[in-house]
């Protein structure tokens, strides 16, 4: 089991992500806003700056000349694909070279990720769903957080944890609650509390792997935040049966048949969703190396 002490420990040594970001995702959910306040957001952040403006000059975005500001940056980009690129360079300078534990390197965990933000903002699309886009984006983003915490203890209890693998049927997530008493989605969540995220975000960190329970929603806002966790999870399911995602242990991802009847989403739709996705998530996972990885 882990050591509560030993757990606070790791999880103060992950530095949080810049509160730059927050106040970007502010200026892009305002209609008010224009480059001028997405740029004041920005440029505040050295480092957030400097990812920038190496995606902006990437061949991803195949401009014929330098990017040399993040006016520039805003005007090739677009405000949705700046914070995506903010929010995912962010995220990767938090991720080790391999995750102990998870038998994945950095790489391969950053792509999951995106893969599944990517794919929640598509799914929502298709269903026009009423939630923000740049909230999905993160929720969908960050739904891992928690592998980062947990990852050493895991680590530390491979063996029994894949015999209980092998021997048991279980998921990887019932295997880490049994050998280490927590699973990453808990961990996650508290994470993205001690971050100060939006309750949102920690929400569906929480509650990716379950989302029909009474804990995980409530209130006035509880259908929102329920169908921002259906989506998540259907594309969390998703990206692992597309191959983003493999991971020891890793079961074939179901998608909760009550989430998937609260989406009402149809196998021609799901197919949709894949397609137009597909692209993106390769430019994603050919840029791992553009930000300095």
């Amino acid at each position: 089991m882990i050591d509560e002490s030993r757990l606070l420990a790791k999880m103060k040594r992950l530095p949080a992500l810049p509160g730059a970001l927050w106040q970007l995702r502010k200026a892009i959910g305002d209609p008010n806003s224009g480059a001028a306040e997405l740029e004041r957001a920005v440029k505040p952040d050295p480092a957030l700056t400097t990812n920038l403006l190496r995606m902006a000059n990437s061949p991803f975005f195949g401009c014929n000349r330098e990017i040399t500001s993040v006016r520039q940056a805003i005007t090739l980009m677009g405000s949705r694909r700046v914070y995506e690129a903010a929010m995912g360079g962010a995220f990767s300078a938090l991720i080790p070279k391999r995750l102990p534990g998870y038998e994945m390197d950095a790489g391969a965990f950053w792509v999951h990720c995106n893969a599944v933000a990517i794919l929640g903002e598509r799914l929502a699309r298709e269903l026009a769903a009423q939630t923000e886009p740049s909230l999905i984006f993160t929720a969908g983003l960050l739904h891992d957080v928690g592998k980062l915490a947990i990852g050493t203890f895991l680590a530390d209890a491979s063996d029994e944890a894949l015999r209980r693998i092998r021997d048991h049927q279980l998921s990887l997530i019932d295997a880490e609650r049994s050998v280490l008493g927590t699973d990453h989605s808990e961990i996650g969540a508290r994470l993205a509390e001690r971050w100060q995220l939006p309750q949102q975000i920690a929400t569906v960190a929480r509650w990716h792997h379950s989302p029909t329970t009474s804990e995980a929603v409530g209130g006035p806002d509880g259908p929102m935040l329920q169908r921002l966790l259906d989506i998540v999870h259907t594309a969390d399911a998703l990206a692992h049966s597309l191959g983003y995602g493999s991971d020891v242990g890793e079961l074939a991802r179901q998608v909760d048949p009550n989430a998937a009847a609260r989406l009402a989403l149809t196998e021609e739709q799901i197919e949709i969703v894949a397609s137009a996705s597909l692209g993106q998530v390769e430019q994603v996972a050919e840029s791992w190396n553009t930000m300095g990885h």
